[in-house]
């Protein structure tokens, strides 16, 4: 009898660390405060239930409460185990020999991006040759529609996410000097999808152009992305493709060593 009740309590802890895990989840891809009510909903539990989840993770500093208690957000321990993760994210690793390779075969600056709730964030930089490489650090967060490299992302998420991204883009578009039609980014990135890359001329109005591949993992899903930052050359009609064959090379190789194989195969098939 001891060992059952031993058991039961093993599958209930379990249980709720799975259910605490997705909570974290949602806080993090709504990009904003959440209602109990829609987590709750989210979830399909009881809103008592959800509130106990909620308290504990309080009480650890996973969450917080907003300060007019109408909902809650993510709290301020998830920044430095984030930062921390960032440190010891493999990725980074497996990846920098990749890039350094290639920094030295086409003189540009390299970026490394992972996915966060439907956005690009920054985890690592290769700086290239060239005097006036742009200044972005570690931690750099770049928004669907204005960035090649958060599209390129939100293309190859789940479609579920893609969805839930544009919706909430549409509701409050963070950019609101950037032109936003919903139905232009699904082709835009059903093509990306297609042609297993995305550029952009003149990304963000900084002077440079961005040349984006996705990496992919065991599971066959999005990784990260690769970006090559280059100064724009507006006469030059081969600047799309001028470096399109190596970063491709490099983005399957990296995505073979995580274990990819049909999204690995599918990309050296575009080459």
């Amino acid at each position: 009898m001891g060992e059952e009740k031993r058991a039961k309590h093993k599958s209930s802890t379990v249980h709720s660390v799975v259910v605490a895990v997705k909570l974290l989840e949602y806080l993090a891809e709504s990009g904003r405060p959440q209602r109990v009510t829609d987590i709750a909903l989210f979830l399909g539990m009881t809103k008592a239930r959800v509130s106990r989840h909620l308290s504990t993770l309080s009480d650890l500093g996973l969450v917080a409460k907003t300060p007019d208690n109408s909902g809650y957000r993510l709290g301020s321990k998830l920044f430095r185990l984030a930062n921390a993760a960032l440190d010891q994210y493999e990725i980074t690793n497996i990846a920098y020999r990749h890039m350094v390779v290639l920094k030295n075969q086409i003189s540009e600056s390299l970026l490394l991006a992972i996915p966060a709730g439907g956005d690009a964030v920054i985890v690592s930089k290769i700086a290239g040759n060239r005097p006036f490489s742009p200044q972005i650090s570690r931690g750099t967060r770049w928004k669907v529609p204005a960035s090649p490299t958060a599209r390129l992302i939100l293309a190859f998420s789940h479609e579920n996410t893609r969805e839930r991204i544009l919706s909430r883009r549409t509701e409050r578009n963070p950019e609101g000097d950037v032109d936003f039609d919903p139905n232009v980014l699904r082709r835009r990135m059903a093509k990306i999808r297609s042609q297993f890359y995305e550029f952009d001329e003149n990304p963000h109005g900084s002077g440079f152009s961005g040349l984006v591949v996705p990496i992919f993992n065991y599971l066959d899903r999005i990784e990260a992305a690769l970006t090559v930052v280059m100064p724009m050359r507006p006469n030059d009609p081969n600047q799309e493709t001028r470096y399109l064959k190596p970063v491709k090379e490099t983005a399957i190789e990296i995505s073979r060593v995580l274990g990819s194989v049909e999204m690995a195969d599918k990309m050296a098939a575009t080459l």
